[in-house]
């Protein structure tokens, strides 16, 4: 008997606990539903521009500043019409470099606030220089004002498709960090705001090259017309032989792409007796590379000249952007240009 009404107490207890179990569910659908509608209803962040009246200011830009841990202070200045770096005695700036800087900051958007707690700014790279990881661009019209200034943090992931990168960024008076997207990408080193393209000369317009190398004997390089792929050792000693078919090519085709690491006035450097290259091309340009070296560093001076009206203009142009400066080189582009003859032959027989 007792084991019989035990029964329905059992079933009356399951049930309640069902019940309140349920009861509990929906009381949590309700909740989540209520932040659920709180979040729709609250109102979200619309990404805008940074710098919104920078786009039609930029044209009267009149200097770049930047800052950094890494690279020190580098000014880019508008000086007659014409770019030049300050730390590198105003030597001609990129006008590329520029044009992404100046536009890549014209195009930031912030996409969403981040923190704005001081002591949480270091893990975004946005602690500011010279003792923080950020990188600050100032760009200033040709009056002197700031058009925008900004402090550029670490990226986050990969550039989209279309290229833009997203990255922290804040205003160097503000504590607020943000996360921003735009084409832009922190350039702190001097060197990366060079003009590199100087000296711009095709392939196919070099004809050859005379070469008087650090050691060992000159000679000359050269080719019969631009179709003809390998140059030649015009006064190849007798009994010797290349050591491979386009072995001078490499040499008689260094004055193309001369990319240079760094730039200083050439005063600084002894170019008296100096080893040189002579690059002559098929229309009457000829170009002088003489390198000097001074502790560890290779340093090279450019001087053109014409035979011809249309080649003297270029020369003139070319002499006018070259003239008083030395170019550091790369060791390996130094051994390219001045390359001994003997690393262009075969060994002699028993060596």
């Amino acid at each position: 008997m007792a084991a019989t009404m035990a029964f329905p107490q059992d079933r009356r207890r399951r049930n309640l606990s069902i019940l309140g179990g349920v009861t509990a569910l929906f009381v949590l659908l309700a909740v989540v539903a209520v932040f659920q509608r709180a979040g729709e209803l609250a109102p979200k962040f619309q990404p805008r521009a940074m710098f919104p009246g920078l786009p039609q200011t930029v044209n009267n830009l009149g200097e770049v500043a930047l800052a950094s841990k890494a690279g020190g202070t580098i000014h880019v200045k508008l000086v007659n019409d014409k770019w030049g770096v300050v730390e590198r005695n105003n030597f001609p700036a990129s006008e590329m470099q520029m044009r992404a800087t100046a536009v890549g900051i014209a195009d930031l958007q912030v996409l969403e606030p981040k923190t704005n707690r001081a002591d949480w700014l270091s893990f975004l790279g946005l602690t500011a220089p010279p003792e923080g990881d950020a990188v600050r661009v100032t760009l200033t019209d040709k009056g002197g004002k700031v058009l925008a200034d900004v402090l550029l943090g670490h990226t986050q992931g990969n550039p989209d498709d279309l290229g833009r990168s997203t990255l922290y960024v804040r205003k160097p008076d503000e504590n607020q960090a943000w996360l921003a997207r735009g084409y832009l990408t922190a350039k702190p080193n001097v060197t990366d705001w060079l003009d590199k393209g100087v000296v711009n000369i095709a392939r196919d317009r070099v004809k050859g090259a005379v070469v008087t190398p650090t050691t060992g004997p000159g000679y000359t390089l050269a080719r019969e017309t631009k179709d003809q792929p390998d140059f030649k050792m015009v006064d190849l000693p007798r009994g010797c032989k290349l050591s491979f078919e386009g072995s001078p090519d490499g040499v008689a085709g260094s004055i193309v792409g001369f990319q240079f690491d760094d730039a200083a006035k050439a005063d600084q450097f002894d170019f008296a007796k100096a080893p040189q290259s002579v690059f002559s091309t098929f229309d009457g340009l000829t170009i002088t590379v003489k390198i000097a070296t001074k502790g560890m560093d290779h340093w090279a001076t450019v001087q053109a000249a014409g035979s011809n009206p249309m080649a003297q203009e270029e020369a003139m142009k070319l002499n006018a952007a070259v003239t008083g400066w030395a170019f550091k080189l790369s060791e390996s582009k130094t051994q390219q240009i001045l390359a001994a003859r003997e690393t262009l032959l075969k060994p002699p027989p028993g060596k």
